[in-house]
């Protein structure tokens, strides 16, 4: 959260919007939560008030091998996305460095959890808007359903066709939803 505060403020932005997907989406409701007064609004994309359970193991054993990771990138990816998009994204997944993924793993399994805190999040101070994929198994459509009913005001689009990697993967069809919340971030 500071990194995002710092840059905002060496850049001169005042009150931008944050938008962050997976990690950066769980992210973008800690800095709503914590920091209302810094953004105009958060978009949260594939976000949720807590991913639930995993071993940070997954990811940093010496059995593991950046193989598994391309693999389990797959398994996030919507089926009909575009191929070259696809295997772009799984590329990148699988050459994230075994440090990098445990403490974004860590973050995203453990460290990150809003139960009993959403109710505390303010939109008429920064605005949340949630954007979930159809394909996103780690934060479902049920998931940032409940949560956008927790957090009072917050405005909740469900991304038929996407997945969990969709800005990347679907750009265009990403785009098609992303547009109206940022006119009507901008018309505000």
């Amino acid at each position: 959260m500071d990194f995002q505060i710092e840059l905002s403020r060496a850049l001169g932005l005042v009150r931008p919007v944050y938008m962050g997907t997976a990690t950066g989406g769980f992210l973008a409701l800690n800095l709503a939560l914590e920091h209302p007064s810094e953004f105009r609004a958060v978009i949260g994309v594939e976000a949720a008030k807590h991913a639930g359970t995993a071993t940070l193991d997954t990811f940093d054993h010496p059995n593991i091998g950046n193989d598994y990771k391309r693999a389990n990138a797959m398994y996030f990816s919507a089926p009909a996305n575009p191929e070259k998009y696809r295997r772009a994204s799984t590329w990148v997944s699988m050459l994230a460095a075994p440090p990098v993924t445990k403490g974004d793993m860590n973050y995203y399994f453990i460290e990150h959890d809003l139960t009993g805190k959403t109710q505390q999040i303010d939109t008429s101070h920064c605005a949340v808007y949630l954007l979930t994929g159809e394909y996103d198994p780690t934060s479902t459509v049920e998931d940032t359903m409940e949560l956008a009913k927790e957090v009072k005001g917050s405005k909740f689009t469900e991304m038929k066709g996407m997945s969990h990697a969709g800005m990347a993967e679907n750009p265009t069809l990403f785009k098609k939803y992303l547009m109206p919340v940022l006119n009507e971030i901008a018309g505000k």
